[in-house]
């Protein structure tokens, strides 16, 4: 049985090459991060094979 596990801040963190601090301000869609970094880190949860979450689905598109 394989079940989907949420995505750990520090697993995008690493996938991105970022903080688990920027994960965090890029998912709260706070201001200050680079256009680049903040792809990387929303593009990052598809890399680790997490489904994405509603509320991020439309961002990311």
């Amino acid at each position: 049985m394989v079940t989907c596990m949420p995505a750990r801040l520090v697993d995008i963190a690493v996938q991105a090459g970022v903080s688990e601090a920027t994960v965090s301000r890029v998912l709260d869609d706070r201001p200050g991060v680079a256009a680049e970094t903040r792809q990387a880190v929303l593009t990052a949860p598809d890399v680790l094979g997490y489904e994405r979450p509603t509320r991020l689905q439309r961002r990311h598109t």
